[in-house]
Order: structure tokens, then sequence, then C-alpha cells
């Protein structure tokens, strides 16, 4: 027995059916699962304010500012004023660094934009290579500080 008459007989069109059946029913599932899945990913993102909330400390017991610590509402426009913002993080790092740590203590004292800034400042010549992916400041940036001091 071949054909239409052996897949009528074994139950062959509704095992396809249910096949097909199965098949749509799992890409829908899917397609939802994705269009939904932005809500996990923003309330992952937001879950350390709202453990940090419960923890607040007393105000005498906050930390004492570090340099990099008193960041401004509105970030300047001009690359140069950013750079006198971001020196006192290059202090506090040292004079070589990798761009990797500077753009880690940038990010813990909330400074915005830090991979754009840097690339920015590395286009300018702000921030110079020294090889090995060891980076310093341009020290024609440092004197223009000391001059309107």
């Amino acid at each position: 027995m071949y054909g239409f008459h052996a897949i009528t007989t074994h139950n062959g069109w509704a095992m396809a059916f249910v096949g097909a059946l199965i098949v749509f029913s799992g890409l829908v599932v899917l397609s939802s699962v994705i269009s939904q899945l932005y809500k996990v990913l923003l309330f992952w993102e937001k879950r350390h304010p709202i453990f940090k909330n419960n923890n607040k400390m007393p105000e005498d017991d906050a930390p004492e500012e570090t340099p990099g610590s008193h960041v401004p509402k509105e970030f300047p426009t001009d690359l140069d004023e950013t750079a006198r913002l971001y020196q006192s993080l290059v202090e506090e790092i040292g004079e070589t660094f990798y761009l990797s740590k500077l753009y880690e203590v940038a990010k813990k004292n909330d400074f915005p934009h830090p991979h754009i800034t840097l690339t920015a400042f590395r286009e300018a010549e702000i921030l110079v290579p020294y090889g090995d992916g060891v980076f310093g400041w341009n020290p024609r940036t440092e004197n223009k500080d000391n001059e309107n001091d």
C-alpha cells in the first residue's frame, strides 16, 4: 500500500495537521517571548537601584568624596572642558593607564557616555598611546589647565 491511501489508512493526515499545529504554536510562543523580553531586561538593568534604596546610609556615615565624585548635572559640550573634568580621574589612576581602567573609573563616578568621550579624546589626541595598550594624558592639555588656573 503506497500513496494517499496509505496516508489515510494510518492517520497520516491527522499526524501532519498536528505536527504543523505544534510547530506553529511553538513559533507563536517563541515570538511572544522575544517580543516581551525587553521588559525582563529593563527590570534586570534596574535591579541595582531597587536594592540600593533599602541599604541607604545615614548622612553621618556617608563616604568621603573622591576626586571624580563631583559630576556636574550637565556635561560641557566643549571637549577641552570635558577633559578638565576627566583630569581628576586621570590623577586618581596614575600618569599612565589602560583605557579600560579609565573607563571603569568614569563609569563608577557616573560620567555620561565614557566610551564615546574616550574615543573623542583619542581622536583629538588628548589621550596619547604609549604602546602595549597604555595611554597617557597629552602634556599640552595639562598646560592649558595650568594656564587657566
